[in-house]
């Protein structure tokens, strides 16, 4: 029998499996947290829910490369990343059994059946070294783009910032309510409306990246985030115990919405028309 070259690397690492032989939980534990990712052309996406509780969110930009890599490869990439950010909380919190959740239903059945083409083997692999060194279980399940809204609105954080309000709105905006915010969220060089920016990606001038993650204390911020975010946002403000500046739609029968009513928010309506 002759062997094509290109599966002794394979061989090999399932080799390295066997003479390792790492013990393995055969009872399927109860999920104890939800791992959703989302993969957009320009950037990624993750949440960390316990229950209904938000633990922790992860997102981050991408160069031109991976824009022109298929959806599926795309997203076994962010899964990877999400995996990333939350190991440290994982491992705190000692999770033995994960769900993960995706909207691609192709990297949703490579994963489960850990094989995939050539070009992702080495992704596959990457996460089955993960779940191992954690000592954790994982259930990857299919979830639909529309149920995964938060991670969907993170992986493409990237280009949030193409539109922003008229500067004259802005300015009225604060005139009106005698407030001088700070620093300008969730902006990018080309459109913050402030010197001082975090952007959602690399660019030009921002102080940083990653708005979420970054502490607003003694800031008043302007904050025009995605609609999904608002929740994590209005978290992130009470944390700290901050005021800020939000642009936010009018939604009554959004839970947020009630949310930011009863934080004795002053609010004025934007004629978005001038």
């Amino acid at each position: 029998m002759v062997m094509n070259k290109t599966a002794i690397p394979d061989i090999n690492w399932w080799i390295a499996k066997l003479r390792a032989n790492i013990p393995a939980q055969l009872i399927q534990l109860p999920p104890q947290m939800t791992m959703r990712t989302d993969a957009a052309p320009n950037g990624w996406g993750s949440t960390l829910k316990k229950e209904l509780k938000m633990i922790a969110m992860a997102y981050g930009s991408q160069n031109k490369k991976y824009a022109k890599l298929t959806s599926n490869n795309r997203e076994i990439k962010a899964i990877i990343q999400g995996l990333r950010s939350f190991t440290k909380t994982l491992k705190n919190l000692r999770i033995q059994f994960l769900a993960i959740r995706s909207h691609n239903s192709t990297a949703v059945f490579d994963i489960r059946k850990w094989r995939a083409s050539v070009s992702l083997i080495k992704e596959i692999k990457y996460i089955n070294q993960t779940i191992e060194k954690l000592g954790i279980q994982i259930q990857i399940t299919h979830l639909p783009r529309v149920k995964n809204e938060i991670a969907d609105a993170l992986s493409k954080l990237s280009r949030a910032g193409d539109y922003k309000p008229k500067e004259q709105i802005f300015r009225q905006t604060c005139l009106q309510m005698n407030l001088n915010p700070s620093i300008d969220l969730f902006q990018q060089h080309f459109n913050n409306l402030l010197l001082r920016f975090m952007s959602t990606i690399r660019g030009h001038g921002e102080i940083a990246i990653d708005a979420l993650n970054q502490t607003w204390k003694m800031e008043l911020p302007w904050i025009h985030p995605p609609i999904p975010l608002l929740p994590a946002v209005l978290k992130k403000i009470r944390e700290e115990q901050i005021e800020a500046m939000i642009i936010a739609p009018l939604r009554p029968s959004q839970i947020w919405y009630t949310e930011l009513v009863n934080e004795n928010a002053r609010s004025l309506m934007l004629d978005w028309s001038m």
